[in-house]
């Protein structure tokens, strides 16, 4: 019930500033039911007036075949009259439902659209440390699957609650004002009814939720081998991939038929009650005008009409039951929206401090790190760099080399100790203002949808054409990107991706330089590229760094040889410290590391 209440929150919240628009649709649902219950009533009546219309006819003309008189005239006007009434009440019916259709149309247009909007920036708010624990394909599939379950299920089956609940309790109201003992006798299956349809939703929505969250795994699952495709191909593993996505699908197709079953027992199940109800209303029905003194007119007409009640009394019920997969769905949605938007932001400072430039150096003060509690990744690091000296880290994979640049930039903070620029510890500097002064260059390079000059002034997009190839120039890319037909207005996409690594990695190197960042920090930025291409990078990488703070993460040792502080890390610990030569006269790991790399080289 929980999960209900939660989803019914999720939705106000993003309803809520069209209650006006509700409002005038609820009015609009209450009139048009009102109609549509009162209808038949009126055909009760008809039935009722064709009857004394018969009686009398027959009457008038058994008088004159005994008085051998012309037939006197019957009137028809009362039944003609309940005919027009019958017929302005339908056609009010109609257009109170087109009203608010449009209006619930439009309510959720713009309320599906909010939280498509709200989640994406919610996303933008939220820390690293998602997007490392989860696959892309499984966040992706929040904004398909299940923001296109919400967005269905509000277009299609919003109205038809709001119109169901209206219908059944308007029929309830009419039936006791009609007749009370015909009204307990068609409303006296209902218990059972609920008590069936309860146990059928619990399994059918437990069904549904392992479904959503199986979708989301299996679009994990896909994102992930059609990223890694080529390595699938290389090392001929295309049957184990198609053999583990059968899993997931299995896992998909198997909650699916189990939510869809139990689901589908519904529809039949309320069908069966209101036919086994009509045919108890007619039984009694019967029974309460032979037994009540009723005119055979009014007991025919009072029949009539709760058989037409009985058949409307379960409806609403039936159309619930029908759509209760999708409604399912849609609160299965909220629920996993939801996970996003109780995921926690960033964390900021309030009035936090603004760098306004790199003064004298950056500071690491007994840094303890971990991802995960249960195992450490830096054991208390310090390590002092003054301004515009270049820092290496070098060491085996998994020393924290990588670490130490996501809590410079605050991707994550430490667990204890401090990192300080110009002795400031730089939790308490505005993020924005922060990281607007460190540059990074990945390993793996990205390139957006767009020019290539919108790609190097994405950190900066006020840019002018002369900053652009200055930063082009300095990275070794502009003699290439003007050798193409369409300069820097080149247009890069999936399906015209003409870069290679190298030149990739050039273009990124181009962004960070136009930045002007007061701390540099390249993570591997010539590990995929070969020796000719790592030569430019290399050249690029030394325009960069050129008068900046740096740090350079490297495991080409030939790379940093120039640099001012080369400090080898180890199981998460500073191990070693000092310029090239100094650390080679020292005859320890990073001496040991040198010489066979050049070894092999």
């Amino acid at each position: 019930m929980s999960e209900y209440i939660k989803a019914g929150k999720f939705f106000y919240h993003y309803l809520k500033k069209y209650k006006w628009s509700f409002l005038i649709a609820l009015i609009a649902v209450v009139f048009g039911t009102y109609l549509q219950v009162k209808a038949p009533e009126y055909l009760g009546q008809a039935i009722g007036e064709l009857g004394n219309y018969a009686s009398e006819y027959l009457k008038a003309q058994a008088i004159a075949a005994k008085t051998g008189t012309a037939m006197a005239t019957v009137s028809k006007a009362a039944f003609f009259d309940v005919l027009w009434k019958l017929l302005i009440f339908y056609l009010l019916t109609s257009a109170a439902q087109f009203i608010y259709t449009i209006l619930f149309s439009r309510i959720v247009g713009y309320g599906t659209n909010k939280m498509r909007t709200g989640l994406f920036g919610k996303l933008e708010r939220m820390t690293i440390a998602f997007f490392d624990k989860h696959q892309d394909g499984e966040i992706l599939s929040r904004f398909t699957s299940d923001l296109d379950n919400i967005q269905n299920t509000l277009n299609q089956s919003l109205v038809q609650v709001f119109q169901n609940v209206a219908l059944f309790i308007g029929l309830i109201i009419i039936m006791f004002q009609q007749n009370v003992k015909l009204a307990w006798v068609t409303v006296a299956s209902t218990p059972v009814a609920i008590l069936f349809a309860v146990f059928i939703i619990r399994q059918a929505k437990k069904y549904v939720d392992i479904q959503q969250d199986e979708v989301g795994h299996l679009n994990g699952y896909m994102d992930e081998k059609i990223s890694g495709q080529k390595a699938i191909i290389v090392n001929g593993l295309q049957e184990e991939t198609i053999t583990d996505f059968l899993k997931h699908n299995d896992a998909v197709r198997e909650a699916t038929f189990k939510g869809q079953a139990y689901s589908g027992m519904l529809w039949p199940l309320m069908q069966g009650m209101s036919l086994f109800n009509t045919a108890i209303v007619i039984f009694f029905g019967s029974w309460l005008v032979v037994n009540d003194g009723m005119a055979l007119g009014v007991g025919l007409a009072l029949v009539v009409t709760f058989v037409q009640y009985s058949q409307q009394y379960y409806q609403p019920l039936m159309q619930i039951s029908s759509n209760f997969t999708q409604l399912q769905t849609a609160i299965t949605g909220a629920r996993r929206l939801d996970e996003i938007f109780d995921q926690p932001d960033e964390i900021r400072p309030t009035n936090g401090i603004i760098l306004n430039a790199l003064e004298r150096g950056v500071a690491l003060e007994h840094v303890d790190f971990s991802y995960n509690p249960d195992k450490p990744i830096l054991k208390d690091v310090s390590l002092t760099v003054d301004k515009g000296q270049m820092v290496a880290l070098v060491g085996p994979t998994g020393s924290g080399k990588t670490t130490i640049m996501n809590l410079l930039n605050r991707f994550y903070d430490v667990n204890d100790g401090s990192i300080k620029i110009d002795g400031q510890d730089i939790r308490e500097y505005d993020l924005d203002s922060l990281r607007s002064h460190v540059g990074i260059v990945l390993q793996d390079s990205v390139l957006f949808t767009g020019t290539i000059k919108e790609n190097i002034a994405f950190g900066k997009p006020d840019a002018t054409q002369d900053e652009i190839e200055a930063a082009a120039k300095q990275a070794n890319i502009h003699e290439f990107i003007i050798k193409l037909d369409d300069g820097y207005d080149t247009q890069i996409d999936d399906e015209n991706n003409i870069f290679s690594t190298g030149q990739k990695q050039l273009i990124s190197i181009a962004r960070t330089i136009i930045t002007n960042p007061s701390l540099l920090i390249l993570d591997e930025a010539t590990s995929n590229v070969d020796t000719v291409t790592e030569a430019k990078i290399q050249r690029a990488m030394e325009m960069a760094i050129s008068g900046r703070t740096s740090f350079v993460i490297a495991h080409r040792l030939k790379t940093i040889l120039n640099a001012d502080k080369i400090v080898v890390l180890k199981d998460g610990e500073i191990i070693e410290e000092g310029n090239h030569h100094e650390l080679l006269k020292q005859q320890g790991f990073y001496s040991e590391l040198y010489h066979n790399q050049f070894v092999f080289e």
